[in-house]
């Protein structure tokens, strides 16, 4: 953690960079709360100037600044020198200061990007600018991993640092938004904080603050970092994952236990309001125990993950609409054998052959299998005894690319052809004349078929 409530912080310079184009001497700050925690800023020698001036004005610091060079400024030789000079300023400076940073000296520094009470003063600043629009028009604030580390943190400290001045900075804000906001997005980072060893996926992630979440989204963390949850557990309506390597469900629902089971762990771990379920781009090849830890599920979305299989979902009486494109299904068995009265499925960009594990799912009204490997329209013939369905899209196989494939397809729909959006569109009058035609046809021979059944007979 780079906090100085904990560690001293420690500054020095440790180099300098010359801009080719303009000439401008840069010298690099390098500041440090751990051995481990440090991040570097570049500063000219008039911003030492600045920071001086400020210094003795506000805090009456009695530091000599090397002076200013008009000739010869920037020699090679003196360059060195002005920067060993700067440093040991620079070093008095951390010394008298460096336990409660005044805000130029924070600012100087960048404490309000690194160190973790400056980063929550500037957060608390944010909340109070903008925290009561996010909440009032309905919008999901975003956080990072470190930011929440931070807040629990500060919480547990027995004596609290000093606090700025600026009473916009308070970290009362914090705490009354993490008690009230409704809607959070957590967005992680493997890479370190630019210009720092911080890397935000690295801390431990507590939600035992956030008293009130109806909507939570995880984006690009670590998901083995998520330690706490047993509040939001039974606040959360939405909860989403993505792009955070999530490998199973039972991962994220009982994440803060070492259980991997919902027999091992217990009713205690069920999100009871839990009705939408999104775990889209990840790596899942498991879900399990869903039914159990998310009784009222109505959403489930599982596309683009490592998915082979379909997993029992019959336990979830509630399920609505589910998702499963872009995984890598190849057959599959009889769907109302997993499924209940789901109205909404996307199988899109899988590697599907056949329509007929979908033949009985008579609750679907809307059903997604673009971009799999349908060759044959007789594949259509399956959900043609399916009541409700009035959205179908097969466009992105090769069975879209075969001659009258739409007349063909809506014929197997008898007198609802005209009802069914076939690829987002309806019938037109020309398709519905020759779909008219076509089932024409299809009367004479059934009927002349079964003639011919019944003349054997005799």
């Amino acid at each position: 953690m780079a906090s100085i409530s904990t560690d001293p912080l420690k500054a020095h310079i440790s180099g300098f960079s010359t801009d080719p184009k303009e000439g401008i001497i840069w010298y690099r700050v390098q500041s440090e709360t751990r051995e481990d925690v440090n991040w570097t800023v570049e500063r000219r020698y008039s911003d030492f100037q600045s920071l001086h001036k400020k210094l003795v004005d506000s805090q009456g610091i009695n530091v000599i600044l090397p002076p200013k060079k008009l000739l010869g400024n920037k020699d090679p030789e003196f360059v060195e020198k002005r920067r060993e000079l700067l440093d040991t300023y620079l070093r008095q400076i951390i010394q008298l200061l460096g336990r409660n940073p005044p805000p130029e000296l924070a600012i100087f520094l960048n404490l309000y990007d690194y160190e973790i009470l400056f980063v929550l003063r500037k957060l608390a600043l944010d909340i109070f600018e903008r925290g009561e629009g996010f909440m009032e028009h309905g919008d999901s604030f975003p956080i990072s991993p470190y930011q929440i580390y931070g807040i629990k943190v500060r919480m547990k400290m027995a004596l609290p640092p000093l606090d700025s001045t600026d009473k916009r900075e308070d970290f009362s804000h914090l705490i009354d938004f993490c008690t009230n906001v409704k809607k959070i997005d957590v967005i992680g980072s493997n890479i370190p904080i630019p210009k720092s060893t911080i890397i935000p996926n690295h801390f431990p992630m507590d939600f035992s603050p956030f008293k009130s979440l109806t909507g939570l989204t995880f984006k690009l963390i670590n998901i083995t970092r998520l330690t706490e949850v047993s509040s939001v557990r039974l606040t959360l309506r939405r909860l989403s994952v993505h792009n955070s390597h999530l490998e199973s469900t039972s991962q994220l629902l009982l994440c803060d236990t070492l259980y991997k089971t919902y027999d091992e762990a217990g009713p205690s771990h069920i999100w009871p309001h839990l009705d939408s379920l999104n775990l889209s781009n990840n790596l899942l090849h498991s879900v399990s125990d869903l039914g159990n830890l998310v009784p009222n599920l109505r959403h489930l979305d599982l596309s683009f993950n490592q998915l082979s299989e379909i997993f029992d979902l019959t336990a979830l009486p509630y399920l609505e609409q589910v998702s499963y494109a872009g995984n890598v299904l190849f057959q599959i068995h009889p769907l109302p054998l997993s499924f209940g009265n789901i109205r909404v499925l996307d199988f899109s960009r899988n590697q599907l052959e056949t329509l007929e594990p979908f033949s009985k799912l008579y609750s679907l009204v809307f059903l997604n299998l673009s971009c799999n490997r349908l060759v044959d329209v007789e594949e259509v013939a399956h959900l043609s005894q399916l009541p409700c369905l009035d959205h179908l899209s097969l466009t992105g196989n090769p069975v879209a690319s075969s001659l009258d494939y739409r007349v063909r397809a809506l014929a197997y729909f008898g007198p609802r052809a005209m009802e069914l959006a076939l690829d987002n569109e309806k019938a037109s009058l020309t398709e519905i004349d020759q779909i008219s035609i076509l089932q024409a046809i299809q009367k004479a021979r059934n009927t002349m078929s079964h003639s011919n059944y019944h003349h054997r007979q005799y």
